[in-house]
């Protein structure tokens, strides 16, 4: 590491953090921040000067081990490690990550409204004003150089780039796959297909129009905008995100192609985060019943680790018709069987899905979910159930008695689904 005082800021490169994305009950950093240590804050930013995340010390922060990040889609999600009960069990991270936005009664507060969130963001405007003043007196190229990155990104200029990337994939991320926090949400977006084909009346993630697939030119064009968008930064990433909510549904031509064309033009083999680059995507229950074994072939010798996530919502009829999801129960057994066959055969590909909790939904609901889990006779640790409370109509302590119920039900690992957004 390289350190730099001026004044009463100090400033650290080269912070190599870990690069394996593992799972740790005590703070940890992944990649390769600057780290600025100001007043009683601890701010890290990216390689382009951007702010990445904050703490702070116990007279300013809630605790040391509380993290506040900031997304590249602006958005900030706070990290909290209290009064969440076997957080790990029940979200796959022993940090709860909260972001205001999808909230499901299962948080009994929001953290982000709380006085130290907003100190500590007084306190980076602060800190961009003073960057600017100390960079002008800084005698290193150094820290000179990056101070002045920082002083220009300030909150109304990282809200500005934030905007530049949606213009630049030409639509945003309603909400990621869960299978994101794995990688602590850290994906670059690539957009193949906008809209869904099944508008669910439940679903509280639609874009606007109707089912489309974005052209070679287009995806071509993001991802020559993309490398210079994240620039030096992009040593940071290992995973792209396919999107919008239906990228299964691309073809196998585009899909695998833009797949391609992004390993290489990013240059993602040369991330910091050691392993196989991490592709994301979602796909509907006709999307991946309709993916051959052409495709699944052609996946399985990407140079990625490949997730695919699909959305169930349930095993029973007389729920999909509740949801208005347009789908028969068969359907969605036979989509569940195939997930099965295919994390039991494929090395780099992995299926994991989504079913409903909570709200007026039949009792049969619930009961066919637990019968279908528990007649797996082989655990496995790929291919994940994630389970999706249907916001704003169930209590935390309803949500998290059907979710102990199916988990211990099931041989397979079973999650809350925390939605978050790019």
């Amino acid at each position: 590491m390289e350190r730099y005082q001026l004044e009463e800021l100090e400033i650290i490169f080269d912070c190599a953090g870990r690069d394996d994305w593992g799972k740790f009950s005590f703070p940890v950093w992944y990649g390769i921040p600057v780290k600025m240590n100001w007043r009683e804050y601890r701010y890290d930013f990216n390689l382009r000067g951007g702010l990445k995340k904050v703490s702070g010390g116990p007279r300013v922060w809630p605790d040391p081990q509380d993290v506040l990040k900031r997304t590249d889609g602006n958005d900030f999600i706070y990290y909290g490690t209290h009064g969440y009960e076997s957080s790990y069990d029940l979200i796959k991270n022993y940090y709860v990550p909260f972001n205001g936005m999808y909230g499901s009664d299962l948080f009994a507060e929001n953290p982000l409204e709380g006085r130290p969130v907003r100190q500590a963001l007084d306190g980076f405007d602060e800190l961009t004003i003073e960057a600017g003043r100390l960079a002008a007196a800084a005698a290193c190229d150094r820290p000179r150089e990056f101070l002045q990155r920082v002083a220009v990104r300030n909150r109304e200029r990282l809200a500005e780039e934030a905007k530049t990337l949606h213009r630049i994939i030409g639509a945003n991320l309603p909400v990621l796959p869960p299978d994101t926090i794995d990688v602590d949400y850290e994906v670059i977006p690539l957009i193949l297909t906008e809209g869904c084909t099944y508008n669910c009346r439940f679903c509280l993630f639609k874009t606007t129009g109707g089912f489309r697939v974005r052209s070679p030119q287009n995806i071509a064009a993001q991802i020559s905008s993309l490398k210079d968008f994240y620039g030096a930064d992009l040593i940071n990433y290992n995973s792209l995100m396919l999107g919008q909510n239906n990228a299964l549904a691309a073809g196998e031509e585009l899909l695998v192609g833009a797949a391609e064309m992004a390993y290489e033009l990013l240059n993602l083999s040369a991330s910091y985060h050691r392993g196989r680059p991490n592709l994301f995507m979602f796909g509907s229950v006709d999307s991946f019943l309709e993916a051959d074994q052409s495709l699944l072939d052609r996946m399985e010798r990407l140079p990625y680790r490949t997730s695919i996530n699909v959305g169930m919502e349930s095993f029973d009829q007389e729920t999909l018709d509740r949801l208005g999801k347009p789908l028969q129960a068969e359907r969605v057994r036979e989509a569940f069987r195939k997930m099965q066959a295919v994390n039991r055969c494929r090395s780099n590909i992995s299926v994991s899905c989504n079913f409903v909790l909570g709200g007026d939904l039949p009792s049969r609901h619930l009961e066919t979910i637990k019968t279908v889990l528990a007649a797996e006779t082989t655990a496995r640790d790929r291919g994940a159930v994630y389970l999706s409370p249907l916001i704003g109509t169930s209590r935390r302590r309803e949500i998290l008695k059907e979710f102990r119920e199916i988990k211990m039900s099931s041989p397979l690992p079973v999650f809350i689904y925390l939605a978050q957004r790019l």
